[in-house]
């Protein structure tokens, strides 16, 4: 590094791994922010305590920090360019530290072809599903999701100081769009769009086209870009070499004679058909989709995209995919209890419900939803509106186990939003209050499916939750 010490100004999900990093290589890091530290949540505590631990030095609870004693600085992205300290950082000739910096020091530690995946949907799934492909291949892969933490590029650093990286020939990541932000400069072999919906818009104010425009860091990061062909006129046409995928038709306004995808699939009478057009074309019925939920199969599809333009033979990516056996949090089955079939899911926007519920929509279905906002304010009336169509009952919850929070205006906001009168309501706490209470309505043969985001922020904690809830039901309610 060109500079021995750095002050990170901000201890959110930004300034923690680029703290963490820089200290990593050998740089004496400040990280400074307003907040004291009991006003931060339990699991931010703990993640100050780690960085803490390894060196870094906390200075909390200060709103004017002095930044003259360091060469380089590192600002939140929430800091306006209009703001007082800039003009500071002017005077003192102090280095600014940014995405490039960050994306320069992961392109050298982590030194091989990466992959990386981003999208509003799916992300995770297809990250798994390259990865089991690649790993059939030969590869030794070093993959990085939202599995591991909510927050990837905290994950990633995590794992480059652990060493989670060495001896891998390949890296496959999962981009979300904050990953995305703060490693905008990270060089990717390929990059991979699976979709483009109205997600997170509350961290865009409200505004579709500046999520647009973060996911657009991607066009410029890769080498190769493989896409579905529903992003052609949102994004993609930016780049005109864009490779498209498309599963059924998913994007009937697209210009198929302009865009012209490559990768084509689709469903019929039980069958997975795959097919290449252009040069070399050919169509496949042999994957095995047992495993497979009909919601993945854009996934699917996008996967064996992947991996066949980047040389990986059709009967290594059939063996890659037959070891896929789903994504933890994504219509998981718990198990049967009293004879009700419990899953556990953490959609909460309309789309991503719909292809959850898709599933059993036939059924009787008792839905516990878990608070829909979380580190991130989210559309419960959309979340209420569409869960509506699907479900017999809604039991929602109000805590927030990512900031132990208690949000009950956000439960009772998704069940106004229901518009079937049909669907009984019912707002409590926690999930596993939610779930205990579930067990006492239910019947044999019906269905109890989780949803919301503490699936994924919080996966552990509410998927013991939600169980203990069930079981507890079960004793209480044995002879209902």
């Amino acid at each position: 590094m060109k500079f021995k010490n750095c002050i990170v100004i901000g201890a959110g999900n930004a300034g923690r791994p680029v703290a963490r990093l820089l200290n990593h290589q050998g740089v004496d890091v400040t990280i400074a922010d307003s907040k004291k530290y009991e006003e931060f949540t339990e699991i931010r505590q703990d993640m100050l305590d780690v960085l803490k631990s390894e060196g870094v030095k906390l200075n909390l609870g200060v709103d004017n920090p002095n930044i003259s004693e360091y060469e380089a600085i590192y600002l939140a992205p929430t800091i306006p360019e209009t703001a007082p300290i800039y003009e500071q950082i002017k005077e003192n000739d102090i280095t600014i530290v940014t995405s490039k910096t960050i994306s320069d020091l992961i392109n050298t530690i982590i030194d091989m072809d990466k992959i990386g995946i981003t999208g509003s949907y799916g992300k995770t799934t297809t990250t798994t599903m390259i990865t089991h492909i690649f790993k059939k291949a030969g590869y030794k892969v070093y993959q990085c999701s939202s599995m591991k933490w909510n927050l990837v590029s905290e994950a990633i650093v995590d794992d480059i100081v652990r060493g989670e990286y060495k001896g891998a020939d390949l890296a496959i990541l999962e981009l979300p769009h904050g990953t995305l932000g703060l490693l905008s400069d990270v060089q990717l072999k390929m990059g991979v769009i699976t979709n483009l919906h109205q997600e997170h818009l509350s961290e865009f104010d409200g505004s579709m086209q500046r999520y647009i425009d973060r996911k657009s860091l991607i066009l410029d990061m890769c080498d190769k870009l493989v896409a579905n062909i529903q992003c052609a006129d949102l994004l993609t046409y930016k780049r005109e070499d864009t490779i498209y995928f498309d599963f059924e038709n998913n994007n009937k306004d697209a210009d198929k004679n302009k865009y012209s995808p490559k990768y084509l699939a689709s469903y019929d009478k039980g069958n997975y058909i795959f097919k290449v057009v252009g040069e070399n074309p050919f169509e496949k019925t042999d994957i095995n989709i047992d495993t497979v939920a009909s919601y993945n199969y854009a996934n699917l599809t996008a996967a064996i995209s992947v991996c066949l333009e980047y040389g990986i033979s059709w009967d290594i990516i059939k063996e890659g995919l037959a070891l896929f056996t789903g994504v933890s949090g994504r219509m998981e089955h718990l198990g049967t209890f009293n004879g009700v079939e419990a899953y556990f899911d953490s959609s909460c926007s309309e789309l991503s419900i719909r292809q959850a519920l898709d599933f059993i929509k036939d059924e009787n279905i008792i839905v516990v939803f878990g608070c829909v906002d979380s580190t991130t304010i989210r559309d419960n009336t959309e979340s209420g509106r569409t869960v509506g169509d699907y479900a017999n009952m809604v039991i929602a919850t109000g805590f927030v186990e990512i900031t132990g929070e208690l949000h009950m205006d956000s439960a009772l906001g998704l069940l106004n939003a229901i518009e079937n009168d049909d669907v009984i309501k019912l707002a409590v706490c926690t999930v596993d209050e939610a779930a205990e209470l579930a067990m006492k309505y239910a019947k044999p043969g019906d269905y109890i499916v989780h949803l919301g985001i503490g699936g994924t922020t919080s996966y552990n904690e509410v998927k013991e939750k939600l169980i203990n809830g069930l079981n507890e039901g079960c004793k209480r309610y044995a002879n209902n």
